[in-house]
């Protein structure tokens, strides 16, 4: 049984177990200033779903209706934000990815994008970042999870009609600094991480675990699978890079837009919520309480 395999199995039994009690928590917290004041809503999103995620949970819809605006990490439906993530994502001319891969990597590379329906020729022209990110989209999507119905979308999709204001928690060059961060070994170990779940043949059953977990509000056990399932140790320089830091920077942001009142829904991918370094941990060391909503009784059976 893999390393890999056997973690699985490890978060599985703690999310059953935690699933088979009375509460039925959503990934979804009030926040509150220090007089208890209610100043926003924060709420996990995963950026691949199935069909099954939606509706979401009746309390969610409800903090979004009472919410005077949406924040997220970036509007992915602005045009100029998804050009933009298109130019920094290409090698620059005559650079072929290759290049930067250690030479047992290569092959691996070769048939698992192949595998994937990506063409190998076309992954030799993208920075490795992106390349790690298209396919896990590919392998999420075979496994039956999409982009489409990723629940960032769904609530911008919703704000818009309903006429609340969008506004972003970071700039799009942040976030691209921060997916290329870590320096090259980080990179490479990101990728081979990807490229091993494909190999393994587990990627449904890792998305379904982290579905899992979001469902049931278990911060503990969706951290576990993307800090220690989908993580080694060569990884942590990216690890601060993309979440330790930005959330910083994010916490940041939020609180400035909270000096000038108003009560927003804030809506952040799941991964960024647990941990020492997480929004939950650092909110409440400026000083602000967090409460987990939980699920109607009916909506747990």
């Amino acid at each position: 049984m893999s390393r890999a395999w056997r973690a699985l199995v490890v978060v599985w039994l703690m999310l059953w177990a935690g699933l088979a009690s009375a509460a039925s928590p959503l990934f979804l917290w009030e926040l509150r200033d220090g007089a208890g004041g209610l100043r926003a809503w924060l709420y996990g999103t995963i950026h691949v779903c199935d069909a099954a995620c939606f509706p979401l949970p009746a309390p969610v819809q409800g903090a979004l209706a009472e919410a005077d605006s949406l924040a997220l990490e970036l509007d992915l439906e602005d045009p100029a934000v998804m050009r933009r993530l298109g130019e920094a994502a290409v090698l620059p001319a005559g650079t072929q990815l290759d290049t930067r891969l250690p030479p047992a990597l290569r092959p691996r590379l070769v048939l698992a994008s192949t595998r994937l329906g990506l063409p190998p020729e076309a992954v030799q022209r993208l920075q490795p970042w992106m390349v790690s990110t298209l396919l896990t989209i590919r392998v999420a999507e075979l496994a039956g999870f999409r982009t489409e119905q990723g629940v960032d979308l769904w609530l911008a999709r919703q704000a818009r009609e309903r006429g609340k204001p969008l506004w972003a928690l970071e700039t799009v060059e942040r976030q691209i600094q921060a997916m290329a961060g870590g320096g090259d070994a980080a990179q490479v170990a990101s990728l081979t991480e990807v490229i091993e779940l494909i190999e393994s043949g587990e990627a449904r059953a890792y998305f379904r675990r982290m579905l899992d977990a979001w469902r049931g509000g278990d911060v503990a056990a969706l951290d576990v699978l993307l800090r220690e399932e989908m993580a080694s140790a060569d990884m942590a320089p990216l690890f601060e890079e993309m979440l330790d830091r930005r959330n910083r920077e994010m916490v940041d942001t939020l609180l400035r837009r909270l000096e000038g009142g108003g009560r927003p829904f804030v809506a952040v991918g799941a991964g960024h919520f647990g941990g020492s370094a997480g929004l939950l941990a650092e909110l409440t060391r400026r000083g602000y309480t967090l409460t987990q909503v939980e699920a109607p009784a009916a909506a747990a059976d």
